[in-house]
């Protein structure tokens, strides 16, 4: 793994679980926008994604890390730091989402102890200590932009959706907005995208015939008649990242076809 050195238009970004869905899709428009990308997941697919993308005036490398575990962390961030120049921007999107084997979620009463640490170690726990080793560095350059992926669950009652996993989101966007109040003396902003029903890998998941069923059914609730998809969200986290943002920190873009409330 090199140094990104050299100058560059575009800035250094993280992207945790960029390896499919959401994340790759962001990985993808960050590179777009001519930024150099880290790709932090925990699939050895990263690897290759990063050298499809990759170019000389937009790199892209990968890092494996399961973001459940601390010491991974501990070592991922450390490696990090002595690897790249900066990290400008971070964008907390890896996450799971435990559900039956039929595809229905996990009630409150079936949820096991160790299942709950493991969502809220990967949805929040990473998240609160990605953001506060990024923080550091990001006030002392003066700019920096932190995007935290939630969920609509995480904003309202979703009967898909477990109890762990809506905790977990609804936590994240707590914690952003305290990282957004700490953060802004010194221009690092930070903002949750809460998307709705995207159609990811993780979402292709169903307790009806097909993943296709579920998708079509659900889209029923859209204003706009149809699920999202990944470069949708992208696209918005795209702006959070950029100066266009500036002043918006401590935010919830909801991004899920006018369905909230």
């Amino acid at each position: 793994m090199m140094e990104i050195t050299g100058p560059r238009t575009g800035k250094t970004a993280v992207v945790t679980g960029g390896a499919s869905g959401i994340g790759l899709a962001t990985v993808q428009r960050l590179h777009q926008d001519g930024h150099a990308v880290v790709i932090l997941d925990r699939s050895d697919q990263a690897g290759d994604i990063a050298r499809d993308l990759s170019t000389g005036e937009a790199p892209v490398y990968a890092e494996i890390a399961d973001l459940s575990s601390m010491d991974d962390i501990g070592r991922v961030t450390r490696r990090m730091a002595e690897t790249y120049d900066s990290v400008d921007i971070l964008v907390n999107n890896a996450g799971i989402h435990p559900k039956r084997p039929d595809g229905s979620h996990v009630p409150i009463d079936e949820i096991s102890l160790e299942q709950w640490n493991q969502v809220m170690a990967v949805n929040l726990t990473a998240t609160f200590l990605l953001s506060q080793w990024a923080m550091g560095p990001m006030r002392a350059r003066g700019w920096g932009r932190i995007v935290n992926v939630a969920s609509r669950a995480g904003r309202m009652y979703m009967p898909i959706s477990g109890a762990h996993y809506s905790a977990s989101k609804a936590a994240v966007i707590a914690f952003t907005r305290t990282l957004a109040g700490e953060c802004g003396p010194e221009g690092v902003t930070a903002n949750t995208v809460a998307p709705g029903r995207i159609r990811t890998p993780l979402s292709d998941v169903s307790g009806l015939d097909s993943s296709q069923n579920l998708h079509e059914a659900f889209a029923q609730s859209v204003p706009l008649r149809r699920v999202g998809r990944p470069e949708e969200l992208a696209s918005t986290i795209s702006f959070l990242a950029s100066d266009d943002s500036s002043f918006i920190t401590g935010a919830v873009i909801d991004v899920n076809g006018g369905v909230f409330g």
